[in-house]
């Protein structure tokens, strides 16, 4: 019949044998991992009780083979002796025997060694896992390998110390490897072993060994986590007054959460943030690149609290929900400065509230970086160069025109010609060299006009008048052209007929508007395929010929990489987050004005009738510009019909 005692192992062998053919790599990797340091444990106190025994059963063997009552040659009794003068030797300097060379000291710095070796593994499983990335298997196998041949392999080296180097270089390597792939597509506050972060540990592991006073563990609880730092702003308050509004809203309970949301936003570049609250939850999203995208909803009670903070920080009613109210407040995130707006409004469903971030940092230095080539930029700094007339810049809401009105008077003629600027004290704009800055007060009546006389009487060759503000100011400008004077102003406008339907409405005469107007610059941002993920592909000559592009004039064009075939693995880009687009350009569309264009200004009553004979005269608009940004491989055809249509 058999031994029962072996069949029983037999068939539990089968058993188990089957039960592990049946598993997936995946299960081997996640289940060793998840009970790595009781296996380091045990490693450790096996290899400690083998080193006693081995220790003590060698002093006894010694002891019984010296007391041993037997007949030797004259040969074994010579190496005996000198064996027993070695052992006595050793004994008094510390060793053992006369070949292994036994030391405590270096076996308790390799049983530390792979205990911290264990831990680093343990702690990048887990925080891989945690983050979801995709190679965390293959980081396990190469973390097992370096241990398995680095941390054995290198105690064959006779050289203690040279092999313990090694070690230390191997442990190393995939630590500071994995830190530097995991830290680079994470906010500040969440990357790991960063100076700040080794001081807050340092900092806890001082505390709970009763050290008090280090410095990251000082900080008050509206400075933990995000280093986005919230500040109130208003008009005709004190400094006091702004500083209490900021505590306000600092010791609240949801401050915390506005400002890690608002610091989520502007490490994936967002430009604005919609909290779109209902009954149970609040909706999140983020304006990336000018399209909305969805982020992890909040709770009602987590939201609500969030929306009171903000509402304190900018100084409005908190306990309102229905009527609309707007404030202002800075952000600074490390060296970059945002003045952000907050609007709230009650709609149907509850409340919206929308947050836009106003980067004072002009990160664009010329035209060209903007977007702005040939023929579109010939034709800017022919107009820029003009004697007289009224040159206007336009663009959308959020759509770039403070940047590209910037970077366009920086490449004018300012140090042969005198520039003066006009701006509202309430709104500044970035200073520029060598254009003086006048301001005026628009909560007083009248005073934009005595500032612009004023100046007009100084006969300056070039002023700046950003957002022409009433008929008023606007015939004074037309007339002060007559005198050879240029004037430079801007307007919020999807193209150039809505941008000339905004001056008309002003209530100036058709007639004298369409004789001073000299030339319209209006732009829109295209969003950029990313440059790390984006996909080549071969045109077809329809396709071509649709879009205007000479057959053979490009080779291939690029488009949003396509989803991943079944069974093929994704690997998701740390650049984009997946988009698909990185970054903004701009499509320009310049219009000088001429006789065929003043005629359409006068017949036109409103916009779409301005955009209807400038097509009729020939005006492509800005299409031309944005087909020659897809054929250099920036855009996509899907992005570009997107863009025309907004």
């Amino acid at each position: 019949m058999g031994n029962p005692l072996c069949c029983g192992i037999q068939n539990r062998f089968e058993i188990d044998l089957e039960f592990l053919l049946t598993l997936k790599p995946e299960f081997f990797f996640k289940n060793m991992f998840s009970s790595m340091k009781k296996f380091a444990v045990l490693i450790c106190l096996t290899m400690i009780v083998t080193i006693c025994i081995h220790f003590l059963a060698g002093n006894i063997v010694f002891a019984e083979k010296v007391q041993e009552k037997i007949e030797l040659s004259e040969k074994q009794k010579t190496t005996l002796k000198a064996y027993e003068q070695g052992g006595e030797a050793a004994m008094k300097s510390g060793w053992h025997g006369s070949g292994g060379y036994f030391s405590i000291t270096k076996v308790l710095i390799l049983l530390i060694g792979f205990w911290v070796w264990v831990f680093m593994i343990d702690w990048m499983n887990c925080d891989a896992e945690t983050l979801r990335n995709p190679n965390r298997l293959i980081w396990n196998s190469i973390n097992c390998g370096l241990l398995f041949f680095f941390g054995i392999g290198t105690l064959l080296i006779p050289i203690f110390w040279v092999g313990l180097g090694i070690n230390f270089l191997a442990f190393l390597a995939p630590l500071v490897t994995y830190t530097l792939i995991r830290n680079k597509p994470l906010p500040p506050h969440e990357r790991v072993l960063t100076p700040d972060h080794l001081r807050f540990l340092l900092a806890r592991w001082m505390t709970k060994g009763g050290v008090k006073g280090i410095r990251s563990e000082t900080k008050q609880h509206y400075e933990m986590g995000t280093p986005l730092v919230l500040k109130a702003m208003g008009k005709n308050l004190s400094k006091i007054d702004l500083d209490a509004r900021t505590m306000l809203a600092r010791n609240h309970e949801g401050y915390n959460q506005f400002r890690f949301i608002l610091s989520n936003a502007i490490f994936k570049r967002a430009t604005a943030v919609m909290f779109d609250f209902s009954e149970t939850e609040t909706q999140i999203r983020f304006q990336i690149d000018g399209v909305w995208h969805q982020q992890p909803p909040l709770t009602r009670e987590a939201s609500d609290a969030m929306l009171e903070a903000a509402k304190l920080l900018v100084g409005t009613n908190p306990k309102e929900r229905r009527k609309r109210q707007e404030g202002r407040f800075s952000a600074q995130m490390e060296k970059d400065y945002y003045e952000v707006d907050f609007a709230s409004q009650g709609v149907q469903t509850g409340e919206k509230a929308i947050v836009q971030f106003q980067n004072t940092k002009v990160s664009f230095s010329t035209p060209e970086s903007l977007g702005l080539v040939d023929p579109e930029l010939a034709k800017v700094r022919q107009a820029l160069a003009l004697p007289a007339g009224l040159v206007v810049f336009s663009a959308p809401v959020a759509g770039g025109l403070r940047s590209t009105t910037d970077v366009a008077l920086r490449a004018a003629d300012r140090f042969t010609r005198d520039f003066v600027a006009v701006e509202d004290k309430h709104h500044p704009y970035q200073v520029i060299e060598n254009i003086a800055v006048n301001c005026y007060d628009s909560a007083k009546e009248g005073d934009l006009m005595a500032v612009l006389r004023d100046i007009f009487f100084k006969e300056p060759q070039v002023v700046v008048l950003r957002d022409m503000a009433g008929k008023e100011a606007l015939e004074l400008c037309c007339h002060e052209i007559e005198n050879t004077r240029l004037i430079i102003s801007t307007v919020r406008a999807r193209d150039n007929a809505e941008a000339i339907d905004k001056f008309l409405a002003l209530g100036v005469a058709h007639q004298l508007f369409a004789s001073k107007l000299s030339t319209i610059v209006s732009q829109r941002l295209i969003r950029t395929l990313c440059p790390d993920c984006k996909e080549k592909f071969q045109p077809p000559p329809a396709l071509l010929q649709k879009m205007g592009i000479p057959q053979g004039s490009v080779g291939h064009l690029y488009r949003v990489r396509s989803a991943p075939q079944e069974g093929e693995k994704w690997i998701p880009c740390a650049k984009c987050n997946d988009i698909g687009y990185y970054g903004r350009t701009a499509m320009f569309d310049v219009l000088e004005i001429n006789d065929a264009v003043r005629k359409v200004i006068m017949a036109g009553q409103n916009a779409d009738q301005l955009r209807v004979g400038l097509q009729q005269i020939g005006h492509r608009g800005f299409l031309p510009s944005g087909v020659a940004i897809v054929a250099r491989g920036l855009t996509s055809i899907e992005e570009l019909t997107r863009a025309l249509k907004s």
